[in-house]
């Protein structure tokens, strides 16, 4: 029996124990949700969690049917090991299949022909559906062996419009990376192609795998630079396994909003600075608004009562220390009310000494509009949206908030119409604003006979609005602001403002992350200069990692992006593909003929196509595109489409075999120090083009 069929022999068993596995577990499912309930809270809970864990089991072994085996490893004691997707065990609790996770796997990835760690032979089995094709043997003895380079062949591979594991192919060093220490801020450094990104996404699969009852709790958290970026990636943790991982952009991090709006540069600049940190705290502050004098009120009945400056000092004096706005001014107005409570039972001769006197009393005062009007302008209830709404647009309110702390100038920066919609930039600004605020309570009146007047309405806590039960970690962490996740994996995270950042770490409080970035690819202007400085509140548990191998794009690829990256004023990085292609096509034509030059080019060729253009004249050109052939995408569906056209901004983290960059110069000056150019021409795998119109 030749290697080939022998290894079909071995992968039709292992998904025929995976059908087994998966019947057994659907079978499970059904009797758990078939089986009666006692009707307690306890056992219906129980009952859920053991549902949701099947459920998750059946997911990820479902998830895993494709590929199912990738690998085998041959040790020098006579032992063989196949290693995939997710571990099977026979009939008889006998391993048949290696978790590519588990520590006994990491020979596969590791051993070389120096260091072979206890093994003969790497053997790479290549699958078409649940067909073995190939087989691709390594053997580790011989030190004057060539290695096979099976990451560069992946990349050879046509784009399917998402992004592919590369779980048959990670490199040693990539694998280190991977398998490192949970409690710490794991940086990965690299230019474009080295693997950043699915090196974050397997160690965040490896995590969960290895740490399973530490995160299942507190679930995962992955940060994207887009919403294309995000349905990239999006069937990569599933495929190995994980599906309840919460996948985000930093335009919606504030729960219930969702932007892709950027600021321009001198406005994110601004708001991207610690510094509003203060603006945000002072613009809080501004709303606590206690008299230092005797307060009367007329009450509708016509009498008034009086609260003394005395009391309303007490009052403050009595909130806690170090609690948010909110949570500090419910005891500030109970202490208030309780001083008017008592006064007005002795006006009117009752014994202020009795509770049932002071509560009857109480329930006068609360109905009273004017009481709670006077009282609410004392210490003003509001949202993060409309504290930093009107922050934003009332240059009365900013002044107040940022003198000393912002110019005159920076301050006519920021001011825009109220109606403005929520931008990139604004995110961190609402978490913050959210944070100081602390939960905006529920009124003590009842939803019936609210008035739309804030100021006519006094709050009391809810205890159960945030307790409120939901299916799965994802959608509670989804919905809750608070939320500490129990690791965070951040891509493109050179794009992140020092306020982003500052959010985020609120995310992570445990410090356990994964960071993966370019420094030279960096276009915000309150963008990571230095991971350092970006990760301060990390302290020493950062671990930084360098990859400068690249397998995805070409060298005359990489020449070309360097030479225009260092032409509009950036650095050349430190980058070495390996691989060889075509030399960039530089083209010329008119906007009305563009379509027409890249589908002959590309037409019939397999993979995928990235149309980048100039953000200055993103909307005209793909308006333009999008009529002229249906296989041009634009908008949230681009990375589905034949041909994508998107902005260099929104290409971040993207493949494409074939790209065409339009107006390179435009490109070249839209971003500091050449950036962007240098982002768009290194989405290539195969060709780039350079269209001047």
């Amino acid at each position: 029996m030749d290697i080939v069929a022998e290894e079909q022999v071995f992968v039709d068993a292992a998904y025929a124990q995976l059908a087994s596995f998966t019947d057994h577990v659907r079978a499970r499912m059904d009797q758990v949700s078939r089986s009666p309930s006692t009707g307690t809270g306890q056992d219906l809970l129980e009952k859920q969690a053991l549902y949701d864990n099947l459920s998750q089991q059946f997911a990820g072994a479902t998830a895993a049917s494709s590929r199912l085996c990738f690998g085998r490893v041959d040790h020098d004691d006579g032992r063989i090991q196949h290693i995939g997707r997710i571990g099977l065990r026979d009939d008889d609790g006998e391993p048949v299949l290696l978790d590519w996770r588990a520590p006994n796997a990491a020979g596969f990835y590791q051993a070389t022909t120096i260091e072979n760690m206890g093994l003969l032979r790497r053997r790479r089995i290549i699958t078409k559906d649940r067909t073995v094709t190939h087989i691709d043997d390594e053997d580790l003895t011989d030190p004057t062996a060539i290695s096979s380079d099976a990451a560069a062949q992946a990349v050879d591979a046509p784009r399917d419009g998402r992004m592919g594991d590369i779980i048959a192919t990670i490199a040693g060093d990539q694998d280190r990376i991977v398998r490192s220490p949970m409690n710490q801020v794991t940086v990965v450094q690299g230019g474009p192609g080295t693997g950043k990104t699915v090196v974050a996404l397997h160690r965040a699969a490896w995590l969960l795998y290895t740490y399973r009852d530490r995160l299942a709790k507190d679930g995962v958290l992955v940060i994207g630079p887009s919403g294309a970026f995000l349905r990239y990636i999006d069937q990569v943790l599933p495929s190995l396994g994980e599906t309840d991982v919460v996948l985000l952009t930093p335009g919606q991090l504030h729960p219930g909003l969702s932007t892709n709006v950027p600021d321009a540069p001198p406005i994110a600049a601004i708001k991207g600075d610690l510094v509003m940190v203060r603006v945000i705290v002072n613009a809080v502050q501004q709303r606590i608004r206690i008299p230092d004098h005797d307060v009367t009120i007329r009450m509708q009945d016509g009498a008034s009562v009086t609260v003394r400056a005395a009391q309303l000092a007490e009052a403050r004096r009595g909130v806690p220390r170090n609690a948010s706005f909110h949570a500090n001014r419910e005891p500030f107005l109970k202490r208030v009310l309780d001083h008017l409570s008592r006064d007005r039972a002795r006006a009117l001769g009752e014994d202020a000494s009795d509770p049932e006197v002071r509560e009857a009393v109480l329930s006068d005062l609360v109905e009273d509009t004017e009481i709670r009007r006077t009282l609410n302008l004392m210490w003003l209830p509001t949202t993060p949206e409309k504290l930093v709404s009107r922050l934003l647009s009332d240059p009365a309110t900013l002044a107040a908030a940022a003198a000393g702390l912002l110019s005159d100038a920076q301050q006519r920066t920021l001011l825009r119409p109220a109606d403005a919609p929520w931008t990139i930039d604004d995110v961190p600004l609402l978490d913050e604003a959210a944070e100081r605020l602390g939960v905006l309570t529920s009124p003590v009146r009842p939803a019936a006979t609210r008035s739309d007047d804030d100021y006519a309405e006094l709050y009391v806590s809810d205890p159960l609005a945030r307790n409120r039960p939901t299916t799965t970690v994802a959608e509670r962490a989804l919905s809750d602001r608070t939320w500490i996740y129990g690791h965070v994996v951040v891509d493109e995270a050179q794009e992140l403002s020092r306020m982003a950042w500052h959010a985020l770490s609120r995310r992570c409080s445990r410090r356990s992350m994964t960071v993966v970035g370019d420094l030279q690819q960096t276009t915000h202007p309150a963008g990571a200069r230095d991971w350092e400085q970006a990760l301060s509140w990390a302290g020493d548990r950062i671990d930084l990692h360098t990859l400068t191998v690249t397998y995805r794009i070409t060298r005359q690829t990489a020449d070309t992006a360097t030479t225009l990256l260092t032409r509009a004023g950036g650095s050349a990085p430190d980058l070495r593909p390996i691989r060889e292609g075509a030399a960039t096509e530089h083209v010329a034509c008119d906007s009305s003929n563009l379509a027409d030059v890249i589908l002959s080019r590309h037409v019939a060729d397999t993979g995928r196509i990235g149309v980048i253009v100039p953000d200055d004249r993103a909307e005209q050109l793909m308006a333009l595109l999008a009529a002229a052939d249906d296989r041009f995408g634009i908008g949230d569906d681009a990375i589905d489409a034949p041909i994508a056209v998107l902005t260099a901004r929104d290409t971040k983290g993207l493949e494409f075999d074939h790209v065409f960059v339009v107006d390179p110069d435009a490109i070249s000056a839209q971003a500091v120090r050449g950036s962007d150019i240098y982002v768009a021409c290194t989405r290539a795998t195969q060709t780039l083009h350079l269209v001047t119109i």
